[in-house]
């Protein structure tokens, strides 16, 4: 749907709207402190719900791309297997996957405890202060989710390891981004041997080169630091075969599937600095887009 059509949709009207009073009553009047809003606050307050599907990041998606993907808040949410919502949001920078989230089974950050992060004073400040950040809305993005996978796509993204059901990618979204352009060159040369994550991708059309080819994918969704020369890259230093090794004690480490501690530490201290700075920058570009729409519809 064009830009101006979408515009005089409900779901965009109603969009507006929320976000307006969100402004207003969550932010004291003030966008600009969307810039560095930890929405995991909203989540403590509201029960079991992902900082990435509230009802203020619905809103924020159908603002910033509900025309590319003709978004409603009835057709994004969580999966299931009658795929009842075709979307929802991703935190495209996980802290869980490389860093451990606290739980009642774990510690906060028990994965980088156990290769001595705690002990490096600069370095446990840095995971600390991600924990937060990592919850910006610049950390945020909306997706087609129809799969076969529990969680759906951004289940299989997440997965640590390879496996029976799919291929692991550890929740790395600059892996996830080359993927989708292996896909699209398959789809392109009429390929369809396809990988077990190409074929959950393939039961959404929208990740098809022809609804939408993954150079656009760079300006659209303000993803300039993954891309290069128009392409997706790799942005975090580590090979991908080795963003698979296991986090474990080191009387359990046997073997080359297992992190040593240095190894880990590099890995991490690069994620934290570009996790960071992506996350800095779209947060950023994002909030300049919904003030720009705010203002344009006399909302603030």
């Amino acid at each position: 749907m064009k830009r101006e059509q979408y515009e005089q949709t409900k779901d965009y009207t109603n969009a507006l709207e929320l976000l307006s009073n969100f402004v207003e009553e969550i932010l004291a009047g003030d966008v600009e402190g969307l810039r560095t809003y930890c929405l995991d606050e909203l989540s403590k307050f509201i029960g079991d719900i992902d900082p990435d599907m509230t009802l203020i990041m619905k809103a924020i998606y159908i603002i910033l791309w509900g025309d590319i993907y003709d978004l409603s808040f009835e057709n994004m949410g969580p999966w299931n297997m009658e795929g009842t919502y075709a979307f929802r949001g991703d935190t495209m920078n996980s802290f869980g996957s490389l860093i451990g989230k606290k739980s009642i089974e774990n510690d906060f950050a028990y994965r980088a405890k156990l290769f001595g992060a705690d002990k490096d004073l600069e370095l446990w400040s840095k995971i600390k202060e991600f924990e937060k950040t990592y919850h910006w809305v610049g950390n945020f993005i909306i997706i087609p989710n129809r799969s076969t996978i529990k969680y759906g796509i951004n289940g299989a993204r997440a997965c640590y390891y390879n496996s029976n059901d799919c291929e692991g990618m550890r929740d790395y979204f600059d892996w996830f981004l080359l993927a989708i352009k292996k896909y699209q060159d398959k789809i392109k040369a009429d390929d369809n041997h396809f990988t077990k994550f190409e074929m959950q991708l393939n039961r959404n059309q929208e990740y098809d080169p022809a609804f939408l080819e993954i150079n656009k994918w760079e300006k659209r969704f303000f993803l300039e630091d993954y891309f290069e020369n128009g392409q997706p890259k790799l942005l975090f230093c580590t090979p991908l075969k080795r963003r698979l090794l296991i986090t474990a004690e080191s009387q359990d480490r046997k073997g080359e599937s297992y992190y040593q501690d240095q190894e880990y530490l590099n890995i991490l201290r690069d994620y934290l600095l570009k996790a960071t700075n992506v996350i800095k920058y779209r947060s950023n570009k994002i909030v300049d887009f919904l003030k720009k729409e705010l203002q344009k519809n006399k909302a603030i």
